[in-house]
């Protein structure tokens, strides 16, 4: 039994509303499909010199030689997923997370830090995502570089270091959705303080006082007793001068920047998003005058 360790990438593909596909589909079918799709997964492994380690459930968990290789395989799988498997088949979509890093093998399988970490990445994906880490985006060849965004800077289950994580974009609509959500070129400078409202509170917010937190639970910075509201909800952090929403919740969050048509919200989900002039947003429904559990931000 060898324990030698290794320097690998490791990849997680997870099928993305299986249940919900088993519920429609029956489950001879749906089983057919995420099979299908799977294999798709295992294919472009093994076209990048990776193999499948083992499938969990309806996810493929996957050992490939370098970073270069895991993008390019996780790319692939996101092309081929919008793709039916057959001629009036829906798609069959995945979230993707990969880590490059040391493993130690044994009996066909890897453990470690990569391994712990690629399967949290995963599990912080949205549908048609790929997730890695900065360290591991720093390993790509130039032009997988290029598509590379920053998505989180985040303590992750099970490793005691922040850490930052990184998007891969594989499709050019979701890279000009990015930078249209992105601070402007005009909005770069340093926001100073952030007043953050809700019901009769009112908070002025600056670097010293974050990272801030908001959710039902009674041990966050500001309580919101909403039905739609995680525990921890979101928190409120300072990423590169600018401040910004991080949701980790169930539900969602959905934030109405002032001026904007009132169906044009942004809906983020275990993600961020930088706050700019003003705005309001809500835990879990849709923000709309007169809601209840309404929350409104302006950054000076």
């Amino acid at each position: 039994m060898s324990t030698d360790i290794q320097h690998r990438a490791i990849l997680f593909a997870d099928v993305v509303g299986s249940t919900s596909m088993y519920r429609r589909l029956g489950d001879q079918r749906a089983e057919e499909l995420i099979r299908a799709a799977l294999d798709r997964v295992v294919t472009s492994a093994r076209q990048q010199g990776g193999r499948l380690i083992k499938t969990i459930g309806d996810c493929a968990m996957c050992e490939l030689p370098d970073a270069n290789a895991a993008a390019r395989a996780a790319m692939e799988v996101q092309q081929f997923a919008r793709l039916p498997v057959a001629k009036g088949d829906e798609p069959v979509l995945f979230r993707i997370g990969f880590m490059v890093g040391p493993v130690v093998p044994r009996d066909n399988d890897v453990f470690g830090d990569a391994v712990n970490i690629a399967a949290r990445l995963c599990d912080m994906a949205k549908a048609e995502q790929i997730l890695t880490t900065e360290s591991s985006a720093a390993d790509l060849s130039p032009d997988l570089r290029a598509n590379v965004r920053i998505f989180d800077h985040t303590p992750v289950k099970g490793v005691t270091e922040s850490l930052t994580i990184v998007q891969l974009l594989w499709d050019t609509r979701r890279a000009a959705t990015q930078i249209f959500i992105a601070p402007t070129d005009a909005a770069l400078s340093k926001s100073s303080g952030l007043l953050l409202k809700y019901a009769d509170h009112s908070v002025l917010l600056s670097e010293k006082e974050l990272p801030y937190t908001i959710g039902r639970e009674n041990g966050c910075s500001l309580v919101v007793p909403s039905p739609f509201a995680s525990r921890v909800h979101a928190r409120i952090e300072m990423h590169r001068g600018k401040f910004t929403l991080v949701d980790e919740s169930t539900n969602g969050t959905y934030v109405l920047p002032e001026g904007a048509e009132p169906d044009k919200f942004v809906y983020i989900r275990r993600e961020v998003f930088t706050l700019l002039g003003r705005g309001v947003f809500a835990l879990g429904e849709r923000p709309a005058q007169g809601l209840q559990h309404l929350l409104s931000y302006e950054i000076s």
